[in-house]
């Protein structure tokens, strides 16, 4: 297993870390391929096209919990805005959602950067044995 792909994906996220919506786009397209991956791993012959079904399907089949769904939800919906608002700008108030699901300190435009590698190091982590030998396979 090549042990840099993670590496390869926080560069990604590094080269637009400094513009929140493409930050945003960016981060989400690698949650969104993860949750494609584990979905077709589990349930494989369901063909699914909307991400929210996606995530719908892994929490009932208990692959995600209802953390990682609460919060994988909140940033679709986030990118769903960054793409389709003609001037979006991230805000504060775009993380109340997640009060009292994630740390305080944890959560704002600042920390942003930060969160979203969380994000995706959270999926990736919980599910190296599927999306490891999947995303290598692809990938690399």
């Amino acid at each position: 297993m090549k042990s840099d792909y993670m590496l390869q994906v926080a560069n990604e996220i590094g080269v637009v870390k400094d513009n929140p919506r493409l930050l945003i786009i960016v981060s989400h397209s690698f949650i969104e391929m993860m949750i494609k991956t584990l979905l077709e791993h589990h349930v494989p012959d369901l063909l699914l096209k909307n991400h929210n079904q996606r995530l719908e399907k892994l929490k009932k089949e208990a692959v995600i919990d209802e953390f990682q769904f609460e919060l994988y939800d909140w940033f679709r919906e986030l990118r769903n805005d960054a793409v389709h608002t003609p001037i979006f700008n991230l805000k504060d108030s775009d993380f109340e959602r997640l009060s009292g699901l994630v740390k305080k300190e944890q959560l704002g435009v600042d920390c942003f950067h930060s969160f979203s590698l969380k994000l995706i190091a959270e999926l990736w982590n919980k599910n190296l044995a599927v999306l490891g030998p999947e995303h290598l396979k692809k990938y690399c």
